[in-house]
C-alpha cells in the first residue's frame, strides 16, 4: 500500500502546484540567476511583501523538474516560460490569501472532504489499490479518505487537504458570492435555446482581406501619427531590442546521409551474424537502435499492412524482398530503414506483409556540427576586426538578417529560444558581438542593432507596427469594396455557391443545415455571419459583413421557425440557464480578479533574473 501511494506522489504534487478553482487557472510564463544586481534578494513584491528569491527559485526548479518527469523532453520555449508562470501563480495565491482572510471565507471539514471525494486527483484511477478488476472503484477511494491514519501517514494527502481548505473551497465560495446576482433571465435562456435549435441554410461569397494588395504609399505620415495619438496606451512596453543575426542552419550534408547508411549496413551485418534467430536478432536491435518511437519498443514490429500503406520507397521494398531476409538500407523522407519481412500472404483477397523495421533518422553528425561551429568562430573573429554587418554581407552561404523589435522575455523573432541570448541582449555586458550560440535548429552570432527603454514606444519605433495595422485595415476595406461592387451586378436570382468559377479570388459555397452555435467551414464558430443569415428573409442578400479580417456577402435560402419556446421551468431550459449562470459567474470572477490584481502594488523582477 505504501509503495503504491508513493508512486502517486509526482502526479499528486502536479495537481497541488497548478490547481485552482473551477478549472480557472491564472497562468502566464519566463529567469537565470547569474545577473542578480541590487535586486538579488527578492523576485518581486506583492502589496509590499517580498517574495524571496531563494524561495521563488525553489518553486521554479520544482516546476521544471515536474515537466521533465518520466523522461519527457521539454521544448526549450516551455522551459523558459516557467518562471513567469510561477510568478503569476504566486501573485494569485497571495492575493487570494489576503482576500479570503479579510472576508473570513472559511471551508468546513465536510466541504473539504466532499470536494476531494468528488474530484479524485488525476492518476489515482490508475493505481491498483483503488481498482476492482482493473476499473477505478470509488468505494475503495472513499474508504481510504475515511481512514484518519492515512492523513498522518501520507504527507501528500495532508497537502491536498490543506490546499483544498485554504484555496480551492474559499475561492469557489468567493466565486459564488461574487456571482450571486448572475441569474439568467427567461429571455437570455430563450435566446440561447433559439441559437441552438433554429436552423438555417445560406450561400456565401467570401473575400479574404489578405488576398487584396494595398499600396503602402497610401499610408501617410499623418495617418500613422493620428493612429499613434489615438492608441498611445497600447504602445506601452517593456525594454525592447532589435538584433542583427547570422544563422548557420544545422542541416545534414551528403556525407551525413552516407554516414547513417553505413551505420545501417554495419547493423545489418551484426544482425545477420548474431547467434539468435534472425527475427529475434532484428527485434532486439530494433529496441535499442531504432529511432521510430512508435514501434521500437515492440522490436520494430509494424504488424500486417497492405500495399500502399507505407511511403512509396518503403512499400516497394517490403513487397519485393524475399521473406526472412534483412533488406539493404532504404531511404525515405523519414530517414534510412532496414526492413525485415516476417510473412507475406493474401488476406481477404488483398496481398499483405508482416514486417519489422529499424529507422535511423538523418541529422547533422558531430563532424558537421563541429565544422559549423568552427565556421561561426572564424567569422566572429573577422567581425570583431571588420564589423558585424560588413563581414555578414560579404560572406556567402550564410543567413544574415535582423529580428525586428521584441520585448524582454519574449521569444526572438526568426530565432525562437536560444540559451544566453537574453543576458547578451538585455544584460550589462560590454560584449558587442555574441559568442557562438545555438539551439536545435542552428548556430547563431548576434549583435544588438538598437535598444528601446521601458515605457511608451516612441512614434518612430511604433511606425512599422502601425503601418502594418493600417495596411490590414486597408486590405479589409478593399475586400469589402470589391464585394460591394460585385453585388451591384448580381441578379437577385443568381446562386452564390458557384460564383468562384466566375471569379477565382472569391471563396463561395453553401452551408449545410446549421444552427447559430455550430462551427461552419470557411466562416467559423458562432459568427455574426450566421446571426445575419438567421435575420434575413429567405431569398434576400445581406449587406457586406466584416468578420476577422474577411468580408462576406450572404443569401439566406431557408430557415426554420420556432413556434414557441419550452417553459422556462422545463429540464432543457433549466440546463441552459444553469450553463449560462456558470459562465456568467466565471466571467464575473475573472473580471473581479483582474481588477483586484491591477489595483494591487506588484513589482516583478523575474525577467531581470531569468532572461534565458
Amino acid at each position: 500500500m505504501i509503495h503504491k501511494m508513493r508512486e502517486m506522489a509526482p502526479v499528486i504534487m502536479l495537481v497541488i502546484l497548478v490547481s485552482f478553482v473551477g478549472g480557472t487557472i491564472f497562468l502566464n510564463w519566463g529567469m537565470n540567476l547569474s545577473d542578480r544586481g541590487s535586486k538579488a534578494a527578492v523576485a518581486g513584491k506583492i502589496n509590499g511583501k517580498e517574495v524571496q528569491l531563494n524561495y521563488f527559485d525553489q518553486l521554479v526548479n520544482r516546476e521544471r523538474q515536474r515537466l521533465q518527469e518520466g523522461g519527457k523532453e521539454v521544448p526549450p520555449e516551455q522551459y523558459r516560460m516557467v518562471p513567469q508562470q510561477v510568478w503569476e501563480r504566486e501573485v494569485n495565491k497571495r492575493l487570494m490569501k489576503d482576500v479570503v482572510g479579510k472576508l473570513k471565507i472559511e471551508a468546513t471539514a465536510e466541504e473539504v472532504f466532499s470536494y476531494i471525494k468528488r474530484n479524485p486527483l488525476p492518476g489515482i484511477d490508475t493505481v491498483s489499490v483503488f481498482q476492482t478488476d482493473g476499473v477505478f472503484d470509488t468505494s475503495k477511494y472513499e474508504q481510504f479518505l475515511n481512514d484518519p491514519q492515512n492523513y498522518q501517514q501520507y504527507r501528500w494527502l495532508q497537502e491536498v487537504e490543506s490546499y483544498t481548505a485554504s484555496t480551492i473551497i474559499p475561492a469557489q465560495n468567493l466565486e459564488a458570492l461574487l456571482g450571486a446576482t448572475a441569474v439568467p433571465t427567461p429571455s437570455e435562456a430563450g435566446f440561447q435555446y433559439e441559437k441552438k435549435n433554429r436552423k438555417v441554410v445560406f450561400e456565401y461569397l467570401k473575400a479574404k482581406g489578405t488576398d487584396f494588395k494595398v499600396d503602402s504609399s497610401n499610408i501617410t505620415d499623418a495617418m500613422v501619427a493620428t493612429y499613434y495619438s489615438a492608441h498611445r496606451d497600447s504602445f506601452k512596453t517593456d525594454e525592447q531590442a532589435d538584433l542583427y543575426y547570422v544563422k548557420f542552419p544545422k542541416v545534414a550534408t551528403d556525407a551525413d546521409v552516407q554516414f547513417y547508411r553505413q551505420e545501417l549496413l554495419d547493423l545489418k551485418k551484426r544482425i545477420e551474424q548474431s547467434d539468435l534467430p534472425l527475427a529475434e536478432a532484428f527485434g532486439e536491435e530494433a529496441k535499442i537502435e531504432s529511432d521510430d518511437e512508435t514501434c521500437a519498443a515492440q522490436g520494430g514490429d509494424l504488424g500486417w499492412f497492405a500495399r500502399g500503406s507505407m511511403v512509396k520507397a518503403f512499400d516497394s521494398v517490403a513487397f519485393e524482398i524475399p521473406v526472412g531476409i534483412v533488406s539493404e538500407p532504404v531511404k525515405t523522407s523519414f530517414g534510412w530503414h532496414l526492413i525485415y519481412v516476417e510473412a507475406r500472404e493474401e488476406k481477404d483477397s488483398v496481398l499483405k506483409v508482416h514486417a519489422r523495421h529499424i529507422l535511423r533518422k538523418i541529422s547533422p553528425t558531430m563532424e558537421t556540427l563541429d565544422m559549423l561551429a568552427e565556421h561561426a568562430d572564424s567569422l566572429r573573429s573577422k567581425m570583431l576586426d571588420q564589423g558585424f554587418v560588413e563581414v555578414a554581407k560579404a560572406e556567402k552561404g550564410i543567413v544574415f538578417d535582423s529580428t525586428g523589435l521584441f520585448e524582454k522575455g519574449e521569444q526572438i523573432p526568426g530565432i525562437g529560444y536560444i540559451s544566453g541570448s537574453g543576458h547578451f541582449t538585455f544584460g550589462n555586458s560590454d560584449v558587442t558581438i555574441s559568442e557562438r550560440m545555438e539551439n536545435t535548429d542552428a548556430i547563431y552570432l548576434l549583435m544588438v542593432k538598437r535598444k528601446i527603454d521601458k515605457g511608451t514606444l516612441p512614434l518612430e519605433a511604433a511606425r512599422e507596427r502601425i503601418t502594418a495595422l493600417l495596411g490590414d485595415s486597408l486590405q479589409v476595406a478593399a475586400a469589402g469594396a470589391y464585394l460591394a461592387k460585385m453585388r451591384e451586378s448580381l441578379p437577385d436570382t443568381m446562386s452564390l455557391a458557384a460564383y468562384h468559377t466566375v471569379d477565382s479570388t472569391i471563396v463561395s459555397g453553401v452551408t449545410d443545415t446549421v444552427s447559430g452555435s455550430q462551427y461552419i467551414s470557411q466562416i467559423g464558430f458562432s459568427s455574426p455571419v450566421v446571426a445575419k443569415a438567421m435575420s434575413l428573409p429567405e431569398g434576400t442578400f445581406s449587406d457586406i459583413i466584416t468578420y476577422k479580417g474577411d468580408c462576406y456577402l450572404i443569401k439566406t435560402l431557408w430557415k426554420s421557425a420556432l413556434d414557441s419556446l419550452p417553459a422556462f421551468e422545463s429540464p432543457e431550459m433549466m440546463q441552459i440557464a444553469s450553463q449560462l449562470q456558470q459562465q456568467s459567474r466565471q466571467q464575473i470572477y475573472f473580471q473581479w480578479y483582474m481588477h483586484f490584481k491591477n489595483k494591487a502594488k506588484i513589482q516583478c523582477n523575474v525577467n531581470d533574473f531569468y532572461m534565458d
